[in-house]
């Protein structure tokens, strides 16, 4: 029984230094997404997917790294209501010389 124990927290181990190291390097979606898959594959039951993201910030923020993992970005919409204007206007002011 002890033996079995160890080898889970050994696995529990594995999986959160492999969750890091994807956050570090991909960022906090492929991190999360990892975490998610392996305790699925783990446990064999459906993961709560919020629980995830819960788990894996906790657990950086528990090593210090929550500002060091890239956070998706947010900035593709502004750039797209950029173009989506430009547009509009150019086709106001197109029709309006014709």
């Amino acid at each position: 029984m002890l033996e079995q124990a160890t080898t889970t927290e050994s696995i529990n181990s594995a999986i959160e230094e492999k969750t890091v190291e994807i956050c570090l390097r991909k960022g906090l979606l492929h991190g999360i997404k990892y975490y998610w898959e392996q305790k699925h594959q783990q446990t064999g039951i459906r993961y709560s997917l919020r629980l995830a993201k819960a788990n894996v910030e906790a657990l950086l923020a528990s090593r210090g790294l929550i500002d060091a993992v890239r956070k998706p970005r947010t900035q593709g919409w502004v750039i797209i209501a950029i173009i989506l204007l430009s547009i509009a206007v150019a086709i106001y002011l197109y029709s309006r010389n014709h």
